[in-house]
């Protein structure tokens, strides 16, 4: 079986751009995949929900003109500048897939596996594939953190954010939600407002809000504090339109930024959907949980306003809107003696300045990369630079060999 150049692991926004970028150069790939599939299940649970991020800064990349989401919603009067909807954002990523990027094959990747340069892909069809070169794509799929304390329940009993397949089914019921940041509180409000009694458990003292940002501001406010992909003020500014940058600070630095900067909290258009309409205890620790009869009991460490304590309180169910861990064990898809050779920072696999981790021809993009990258690629608005950084480099060396 004669090997493609480049496989695409991953059809969400980095495996999309990845993929429209390779076919403007001409280079050969195959990208597998079900299009939008984390998005599209986020959307599936239902309610109100919306992207944290400006919708001008949540564009998939492709060197063709007239696909940015704005040029998706402005003609289907959606917004185009904040809140911008989930279920709004996966139909323009269907949108650009079927436009850009139609040879998307919607099947996963069951295993990597093979030398340098000289992968064999097994398909959950049972089909191989072998390529040159895989770029894993797969965003914050298989990610999800569930604190420790909670992982001994059973699956019924308690599930990340990401996890939820309808909010409508907790009504009626007591439910705790771990976590301060975006999933967290919107989690809560669309339990509210799906008819259950949720509580929220915080760990600091008290819940960060996003302030609005006006559309229309003076010189002097949008050069004091700009607007960019990821929110506004300087850093963020800095930080969308110079994305290599973080790329060459020390490892110690880089992560100190990634630990410190974008912090958790909520949108402001949260805000109203939360404060004053249900439970919230801020300086709570999860230190344990046990099933009771069917119920939940989780052991609480209090630390605020002068009350150190440890009790407990019983629920029907529990949420964890505890972010995301990027551990490469967690590619499970990756043999295990490639997954051994992945050099890391931390848990994260570490690239070079071309996305290829210290396994020749095995690229990773996307949140994966955010170790290495800085924060920018957390998010969509990295699609650009990483997309144009690895078909750069691909062309190169195919141009090289020819």
């Amino acid at each position: 079986m004669s090997a493609i150049p480049v496989a695409i692991i991953g059809a969400g926004p980095y495996g999309l751009s990845l993929a429209a970028h390779l076919a403007a150069l001409k280079i050969e790939h195959r990208i597998f995949g079900r299009p939008m599939q984390f998005w599209s299940n986020v959307a599936a649970a239902g309610g109100d929900r919306f992207l944290r991020t400006y919708c001008f800064g949540t564009n998939i990349s492709t060197p063709r003109s007239g696909f940015t989401f704005a040029d998706y919603s402005g003609p289907r009067g959606l917004e185009t500048f904040e809140p911008c909807s989930i279920s709004d954002f996966v139909g323009y990523g269907q949108w650009f897939q079927q436009a850009n990027v139609p040879w998307v094959e919607p099947v996963d990747v069951a295993q990597v596996s093979g030398a340098p340069h000289c992968y064999k892909l097994r398909l959950a069809d049972g089909t191989e594939v072998r390529a040159e070169h895989v770029v894993i794509a797969i965003g914050l799929n298989g990610f999800a953190h569930v604190p420790a304390a909670l992982r001994s329940l059973a699956p019924g009993l308690a599930a990340h954010t990401s996890e939820i397949n309808s909010f409508t089914s907790f009504k009626g019921r007591e439910v705790a939600v771990i976590g301060a940041g975006q999933s967290a509180l919107e989690a809560a409000a669309l339990l509210l407002e799906a008819g259950a009694q949720p509580s929220l458990l915080v760990r600091e003292q008290s819940v960060d809000w996003m302030s609005r940002v006006a559309q229309k501001r003076s010189l002097w406010r949008r050069l004091r504090s700009p607007i960019s992909a990821l929110g506004s003020g300087p850093v963020a500014w800095t930080l969308a339109h110079f994305p290599g940058a973080m790329y060459h600070l020390p490892d110690a630095a880089r992560a100190r930024i990634f630990k410190n900067y974008l912090t958790p909290g909520g949108a402001w258009w949260l805000r109203d959907r939360i404060e004053n309409r249900l439970p919230v205890h801020v300086g709570t620790t999860v230190e344990g949980a046990r099933e009771t009869n069917g119920r939940v009991v989780l052991r609480l460490h209090i630390d605020h306003a002068g009350d150190k304590s440890v009790r407990e309180m019983t629920f029907d169910h529990v949420i964890a809107g505890t972010g995301y861990d990027i551990d490469v064990e967690r590619l499970s898809f990756l043999d295990p003696d490639l997954r051994q050779s992945i050099q890391r920072l931390g848990r994260a696999p570490r690239v070079n300045a071309r996305f290829e981790t210290s396994v020749p021809g095995l690229h990773v993009i996307g949140p994966a990369s955010a170790m290495s990258f800085g924060p920018l690629f957390r998010f969509v608005a990295g699609c650009e630079y990483a997309s144009q950084a690895v078909s750069a480099q691909l062309a190169s060396r195919r141009k090289a060999m020819a």
